[in-house]
């Protein structure tokens, strides 16, 4: 059990509080006798949330952690006489620190791997089961989302009716018998969900509707009828042929004619470079006598100069004429080797007579649209299938658990009447639970929706669960317990005291209650809360200057 929690950051009156110690039993936190706020009743039963791995504290109690800074909440738990040593920060609260008495670190450790320590030393090791799975949605605390008085198996706003039944059936150690049914029902249910999303993201093709199944059906008859007479136009030899092999070898036909093209237009290029080249072979004649004959003033060495210059042009364009032709040569031979290889390729797909591109290409569209159509209406069958699989899976779970909860119903139910009848003497109608089927339940208390019924309808489940399971702790605010009538809180009062495990309250107002429930909040007080300077932290952060 939990034996004693400190904190520096704990003060009374300028001095740092001693530790606070706890009992089997009931352990009561008295608010002032006006019912001051703001005082730390709430945050005090958030530290205990923490020290049993919760978060909240951190998370939802936003103005302490501004207010107070960073602090260690120290803490020790007693099993079978032997003491266990804690520390855990509010600054990495995902770790928990094993001390030594003295509270000095020896290890720190992940936060699962304490509240597994837990577990075990709780009695708590329960198929499915973790220490959070078990406490949480039994510490009721102002800020907590567990205050829901129709949903007393809720331990968070976003958990579902289904998630607090499968707790309860965990806690009461059921869980096994359902277990690899569930298992069944969950890869049923992802299978159909995981197809579903391939359909939508068109990984698959899928029609989704009947009527457009029986669409797809009336076309796919139409194209077979119109494959087969593409067929026959061409001597029977598409008949074997399947859409994939029709597609490539229309494909293969259309990149042969884009290279014969290529080939053509290459060759022609590389006649007009040769044509070119045979062109400049031929030299000018020189024959300077006869020019001087009839110009005897012209400039001889300047002609000479314009000859070797031509002479040099044409040196320059046969090597160019050269290069060029030696390029396209290559060339045409990269594309007469891929003509070779698509014929190749060709003739081992095709040993077919002479078909024509036409109705080649018609009939790989043909078989293209065939096949997508056979596909969807095929996933169309399979999406139902699979539907249909996990329904029957989880018709069969929902019945195993509604046999499997029948007796926890009825004993939880039955505690619940007995300890009802104990409060109000046999004169007011108690709290019920019902399990409809595995992800739906209703809690209520016939022809009494009060507010304080409501809650003493929580108090009353939460007991009944701690008397039937190893549930070893219960924590109620004083909002649960100020809506409950005088009398009727005596009695509840007497019940927590007489129960051999921890229940820790928060209480104020004592002097408005009967004199019996007051002698039972001192007998039964850990500490003691008040203003001016008896706050949890020794101040009041929400007064002004």
């Amino acid at each position: 059990m939990l034996k004693e929690i400190r904190c520096d950051k704990f003060i009374e009156n300028g001095e740092i509080r001693p530790p606070i110690v706890f009992n089997a039993g009931l352990n009561t936190l008295i608010g002032s006798k006006s019912g001051s706020n703001s005082i730390g009743k709430s945050t005090f039963l958030m530290i205990l949330d923490f020290v049993f791995g919760g978060d909240d504290y951190i998370l939802k109690s936003v103005d302490t952690q501004m207010n107070v800074g960073v602090h260690i909440i120290e803490f020790k738990f007693i099993f079978n006489n032997e003491p266990f040593y804690f520390s855990r920060s509010t600054g990495d609260y995902t770790l928990v620190n094993i001390c030594n008495e003295d509270y000095k670190v020896i290890q720190p450790v992940s936060n699962d791997k304490y509240m597994a320590l837990l577990s075990e030393k709780y009695g708590l090791s329960l198929p499915g089961l973790t220490l959070r799975g078990a406490v949480a949605r039994f510490f009721r605390v102002y800020g907590r989302e567990t205050l829901d008085e129709k949903h007393p198996l809720k331990q968070a706003t976003q958990e579902s009716e289904k998630g607090g039944i499968k707790g309860l059936i965990k806690l009461c150690d059921k869980y096994s018998t359902i277990e690899e049914q569930e298992k069944l029902t969950t890869i049923a249910k992802d299978e159909e969900s995981t197809f579903k999303k391939a359909q939508k993201y068109k990984f698959v093709q899928a029609v989704t509707t009947q009527k457009a199944y029986k669409e797809n059906d009336k076309r796919i008859i139409e194209l077979e009828e119109e494959s087969t007479e593409l067929a026959r136009k061409s001597n029977q030899g598409l008949l074997d042929m399947d859409s994939i092999k029709a597609q490539k070898l229309a494909d293969l036909r259309h990149q042969l004619s884009s290279f014969k093209r290529q080939r053509t237009r290459l060759e022609m290029q590389r006649k007009t470079s040769q044509a070119d080249h045979e062109y400049s072979k031929h030299s000018i004649q020189k024959n300077y006598e006869a020019l001087i004959e009839f110009f005897p003033e012209v400039n001889i060495e300047h002609l000479e100069n314009i000859e070797h210059f031509h002479k040099t042009l044409t040196n320059v364009l046969k090597k160019e004429l050269k290069e060029s032709s030696v390029s396209l040569q290559a060339m045409i031979d990269l594309v007469s080797s891929q003509i070779t290889a698509i014929e190749s390729e060709i003739s081992k797909i095709n040993d077919i007579p002479n078909v024509s591109q036409a109705i080649l290409d018609r009939y790989a569209t043909v078989k293209k649209e065939l096949q997508i159509l056979i596909d969807s209406n095929s996933n169309y069958v399979k999406t139902s299938e699979l539907h249909d699989r996990y329904k029957r899976l989880q018709a069969s779970l929902d019945a195993l658990v509604i046999e499997v909860i029948a007796n926890t119903q009825e004993e939880i139910n039955s505690i619940m009447k007995t300890l009802n009848d104990t409060i109000y003497e046999g004169k007011k109608t108690a709290p019920t639970l019902t399990i409809t089927d595995a992800d739906h339940y209703n809690f209520f208390t016939p022809n009494d929706s009060g507010t304080g019924s409501q809650y003493k309808g929580l108090i009353v489940f939460d007991i009944a669960a701690l008397q039937m399971t190893n549930l070893p702790v219960l924590v109620h605010d004083s909002i649960l317990l100020k809506q409950i009538e005088d009398k009727a809180l005596e009695k509840i009062l007497e019940i927590y005291s007489e129960s051999n495990k921890q229940i820790f309250i928060s209480l104020d107002k004592e002097g408005s209650y009967t004199k019996n429930a007051q002698e039972l909040m001192h007998k039964t007080e850990i500490l003691r809360l008040s203003p001016n300077g008896g706050e949890l932290f020794g101040r009041a952060w929400n007064e002004t200057n």
